[in-house]
């Protein structure tokens, strides 16, 4: 890692020591000009990992990402449909499976694998599969008439066994149970001799009652699954960041197209797929997790972020001090509390859902730093009219209260564009189908490309002579920004 904001660094005079490393800043000659903490330092030293971090360096070679083959990184949602759509399909491979590959899953699952095989293929297998068990009981009927030709069971006549066509032709009839008949017009089928006959039958028709109860059932989920269903669940092409009342948030747009059937409990949730901080939760022999959850905060992911497709709807997502879309330096120098593995929103703490921000002092705790800042002046002015107060670990002592306790990182337009790089914003939309109570997702991903900074949705809905229209030209399409909304981001870039 070569973060400034994330390395500990110790200037060292001379040339002294094994392990100096000039990690930041370039080396010019015998000196080295680095800037840190804001501090610019030109001196002949070397900058010197400290051993904790020495076992996490990693030299360019070592290091699985680079700036230059960041845009390379391939997508987890392919648009492979029209108008920048998806087909709910997630592009990930197998690669030196675990269990011996899809014979372990052809033996455990068959019957899903085969409902998503194409419906062209699956109908000439089970038609194949079909015919070769007639051709298969044909020839069983023709073999048996022919191992014993002597006894006359009704199949050909004494010694006369029973051709292959009719053989095949008695098979098929007593697969599809047509109207029973034996080919020799004789009651022989119900001789006391003719026992195997009789068994061969019963076994046929029991494949043939198995089979059709198959067909039915594979037939209905295949036609019946609500897969597909989420091709008619449209997605703004382009998502949209932008800063309000000093917030960053991200937006998209959906809407379902088969509005007159509204879903049924239809539900957003996004993802973040970060491979920068993939590649270095393995260096820092962490538990690795590509997707990061992205907590939502329109429609409120804490009442199930519940949407209404029916009507086009845009779902945000707050750039807090929690969101993996901010960069690492920002959620790490944030003065708000540590999720322990919990994934949190800074709303909460703003509007008094959640206490976040803590007196180092005293522990009491806030939501909003500006709460924490009247404590600490408050607090202040008591122990300052105490005389006999030590400074010393008082809400007074300056080596407390320092700038990091009191205010947080500024997360700027750069800051968010740089993290893009690496990223994949996942955005899901989960509901059931109304008409055969089927559930199913649908699937779109927003990249550094796919996202516009600044602008808004352009309002697609309208009335008209007494009816509702959906104006899908206009979907996609974002107004501009202000004059004055762009000055602020072209200022905010420069």
């Amino acid at each position: 890692t070569k973060d400034p904001d994330e390395i500990e660094v110790r200037y060292q005079d001379g040339d002294k020591g094994d392990s100096t490393l000039p990690i930041i800043g370039t080396n010019s000659g015998a000196r080295i000009e680095a800037k840190f903490n804001n501090k610019t330092f030109d001196r002949p030293s070397k900058l010197e990992l400290l051993p904790r971090y020495r076992s996490h360096y990693r030299s360019s070679q070592d290091v699985a990402l680079h700036d230059n083959n960041l845009s390379s990184i391939p997508r987890l949602i392919k648009r492979n449909l029209p108008h920048h759509q998806s087909k709910q399909q997630l592009s990930v491979l197998r690669k030196n499976p675990f269990f011996s590959g899809p014979n372990w899953a052809v033996a455990n699952d068959w019957f899903h694998i085969m409902l998503r095989w194409s419906t062209s293929f699956s109908l000439l297998f089970l038609l194949t599969a079909w015919t070769v068990n007639i051709l298969f009981f044909a020839l069983i009927y023709k073999w048996f008439d022919e191992s014993d030709p002597k006894v006359e069971c009704g199949l050909g006549e004494v010694d006369s066994p029973i051709s292959f066509n009719a053989a095949f032709a008695f098979s098929l009839e007593t697969c599809t149970t047509v109207g029973y008949g034996l080919p020799n017009s004789t009651n022989g089928f119900f001789e006391p001799n003719c026992g195997v006959l009789q068994v061969m039958i019963y076994f046929q028709m029991v494949c043939s009652m198995m089979s059709n109860a198959f067909l039915f059932a594979f037939f209905f989920a295949r036609l019946g699954r609500c897969d597909q269903r989420g091709v008619q669940v449209l997605f703004s092409n382009k998502a949209i960041i932008e800063k309000r009342n000093g917030k960053w948030m991200i937006h998209f747009r959906v809407y379902d197209m088969d509005s007159s059937q509204p879903l049924v409990e239809a539900s957003t949730r996004m993802y973040c797929a970060s491979w920068k901080d993939y590649t270095k939760q393995k260096d820092d022999e962490i538990q690795p997790q590509l997707l990061q959850t992205m907590r939502i905060l329109h429609p409120n992911d804490e009442f199930g972020a519940a949407l209404f497709t029916s009507i086009p709807t845009t779902v945000t997502h707050h750039i807090d001090a929690y969101s993996p879309v901010a960069p690492a330096h920002i959620r790490k120098g944030a003065n708000v509390v540590h999720g322990h593995g919990l994934c949190l929103r800074e709303v909460d703490d703003l509007t008094e859902s959640r206490t976040g921000v803590t007196c180092p002092v005293c522990g009491e705790a806030y939501g909003t730093l500006e709460n924490l800042k009247k404590h600490v002046h408050y607090n202040k002015l008591l122990e300052e009219a105490t005389e006999e107060l030590t400074v010393e670990g008082s809400h007074c002592d300056p080596n407390i209260f320092m700038s990091e306790n009191t205010e947080s990182p500024e997360l700027t337009m750069r800051h968010i564009k740089d993290n893009l790089v690496d990223k994949e914003i996942i955005c899901v939309v989960e509901a059931i189908e109304p008409t055969i109570s089927g559930t199913f997702q649908a699937l779109q991903s927003y990249r550094a490309d796919d996202i516009e900074f600044g602008g808004k949705f352009a309002p697609c809905m309208s009335q008209n002579d007494g009816k509702v229209y959906v104006d899908m030209d206009k979907f996609h399409q974002i107004v501009l920004p202000s004059e004055e909304s762009q000055r602020f981001y072209i200022d905010k870039e420069s």
